[in-house]
């Protein structure tokens, strides 16, 4: 193996395989994470709204320049393909999340699910750590982990994420030499786990096909996530939804009593997982 690539685990690999590969190399290749028949079920309910979708309009041309012009990406998925809560609830998933950013937080909630379909002639993103994102934030560990799940099998030429092992542990202000670069290619299935902390950017597509994936982000409980759940799914769907499903899209009270810390996200002075279970 070169001394760049990343590490691949098997399907059945545990949680604490992802953990140790991540805090080595930063990220990890588990291959076959989604079983055939999830992965199938979820792109047939993808397939009407990348159909609609009219391409990347955030209202901010930073914005839409760093997604992505030629790239279509689809929030909200508990609505627009419910069996995303198979995947989101996945307790490896769940389990790597809780463990990298324990050290700065007691929960952890969803920070986007988002599908990106990159189509052909798409530009390559610049490198960058997801960490960014909250970049007054001047933490000591990671505040979010993430997964690139493949949806159809993608080749570094249909622009497969680029990735920097070890970048994790660098200086803010160091850039990677060429050949520290990695491109990952993964079989439909396979996935891409991560650390915040990792530099990593989508890939150009100079191929003629689409490149569809799922990128699931996991943060610190008492961040602002990226996707904005509370707009993007209607509370009748989120009262249907299972309760980890529910306190993973921000329906639970944040409590860090026990590490020193208060309380975020009341519901009336009270915890919204109240509003539930007349329900359950």
């Amino acid at each position: 193996m070169n001394k760049s690539e990343l590490q691949r685990l098997p399907a059945e690999c545990s949680a604490g395989d992802i953990i140790e590969v991540c805090e080595l190399d930063g990220g990890v290749i588990v291959d076959g994470w989604i079983q055939p028949a999830l992965l199938t079920k979820f792109n047939t309910e993808l397939e009407p709204w990348l159909d609609s979708h009219k391409g990347t309009n955030s209202g901010s041309r930073a914005s839409d320049s760093f997604l992505g012009t030629q790239t279509r990406r689809l929030h909200g998925l508990a609505v627009k393909a419910p069996s995303f809560i198979k995947i989101l609830t996945d307790e490896r998933l769940i389990a790597f999340a809780e463990e990298v950013l324990r050290p700065v937080g007691p929960t952890v909630i969803l920070n986007n699910g988002e599908v990106i379909d990159i189509s052909p002639g798409e530009s390559a993103q610049p490198l960058h750590r997801d960490d960014d994102a909250w970049n007054f934030a001047n933490a000591t560990n990671p505040l979010m982990i993430n997964t690139i799940a493949a949806l159809e099998n993608i080749t570094s030429e249909m622009g497969g994420t680029m990735v920097v092992p070890g970048s994790h542990r660098w200086p803010s202000e160091r850039s990677p030499n060429q050949d520290e670069i990695v491109a990952c290619e993964l079989p439909a299935g396979s996935a891409l786990f991560f650390r915040g902390d990792l530099l990593h950017a989508g890939g150009a597509n100079v191929s003629q096909k689409q490149r569809r994936a799922l990128s699931t982000g996991i943060c610190c409980g008492w961040l602002r996530p990226v996707e904005n759940s509370y707009m993007n799914i209607p509370i009748d769907v989120i009262a249907s939804l299972p309760k980890r499903a529910k306190e993973l899209l921000g329906y639970a009270l944040y409590d860090a009593s026990k590490v020193g810390g208060g309380f975020l996200g009341y519901h009336d002075l009270g915890d919204p997982m109240q509003i539930f279970s007349s329900k359950e």
